[in-house]
C-alpha cells in the first residue's frame, strides 16, 4: 500500500494525510483512517493535486504531501 506523508516546507515528514484531508501524527493508532492507495500512479494523482493546490490557491493545503509504500 501507498501512504501519503505530509511535509513542511523544509521537506521534514510531520505526518501522514488521512481520509478526510486532515493529518495523522500517530499514524499507527489510526491505519485505518489513513488515506492509502494500491499503486504509486493512483497516490500521485493525489499528491498533484494537494501540491499544485499548495503552491497555486491561497487556501490550498499548509503543506506538502509524497507517496511513500507502506
Amino acid at each position: 500500500m501507498w501512504y501519503l506523508a505530509c511535509c513542511d516546507s523544509n521537506g521534514e515528514c510531520f505526518g501522514f494525510l488521512r481520509k478526510n484531508d486532515t493529518v495523522s501524527t500517530n499514524p499507527d493508532a489510526e491505519m485505518d483512517n489513513l488515506l492509502s492507495y494500491k499503486t504509486k500512479k493512483e497516490a500521485n494523482e493525489k499528491v498533484m493535486q494537494v501540491n499544485l493546490g499548495h503552491m497555486l490557491l491561497p487556501n490550498g493545503a499548509p503543506f506538502r504531501i509524497t507517496p511513500v509504500k507502506g
